[in-house]
């Protein structure tokens, strides 16, 4: 007749062997798939023209960049294809599958946290107030500043560009 003891020992082992299991499992589960061993990178940007209903809205700026952004991702997955299959031309190599997307970042002269199409005032703030001060030079060349004067002002990206990465498979 088992004792209490071996009863719990044994559900125990049981119980860890179920976990294990499952663990193991849902390892396996989110492997990713093996890369082929030949690809093809391409990069395509896409650029739409941001154009506000109202220039002093921050709401319609906003939903302007979003329809510029909108109608950009489209234009660089083109790019990115028609430049793919321009190297696989000129290399002599057929285009396989696409194997993976990747949304590259925004590049440019602009440095800082915020890139033109997130708002110059912080994410998503295309209005705010900015503080200005007048300057007189009188005749000996010396500079009076005025006081400091503040006002709103919206500053309206004129472009959204967007780009992405393409890898495909090579037949």
């Amino acid at each position: 007749m088992p004792t209490q003891f071996a009863f719990r020992s044994v559900a125990v082992v049981a119980i860890f062997a179920f976990v294990g299991g499952c663990l193991a499992a849902a390892a396996d589960a989110q492997q990713p798939a093996p890369a082929p061993d030949h690809t093809l990178v391409a990069v395509g940007t896409g650029t739409a023209a941001v154009t506000p209903h109202d220039r002093k809205s921050n709401a319609s700026i906003l939903a302007a960049v979003r329809r510029a952004d909108a109608k950009a991702l489209p234009l660089a997955v083109a790019d990115a294809r028609a430049d793919a299959a321009q190297l696989a031309a000129a290399t002599g190599v057929t285009l396989g599958p696409l194997v993976s997307v990747s949304n590259s970042p925004n590049t440019g002269p602009f440095f800082g946290p915020y890139l033109p199409t997130t708002g110059t005032f912080g994410p998503n703030k295309f209005c705010g107030n900015v503080r200005t001060r007048s300057v007189k030079i009188d005749r000996a060349g010396k500079r009076h500043f005025g006081p400091f004067r503040t006002h709103r002002t919206c500053r309206v990206p004129t472009t959204s560009q967007r780009a992405v990465q393409l890898t495909f498979a090579l037949a």
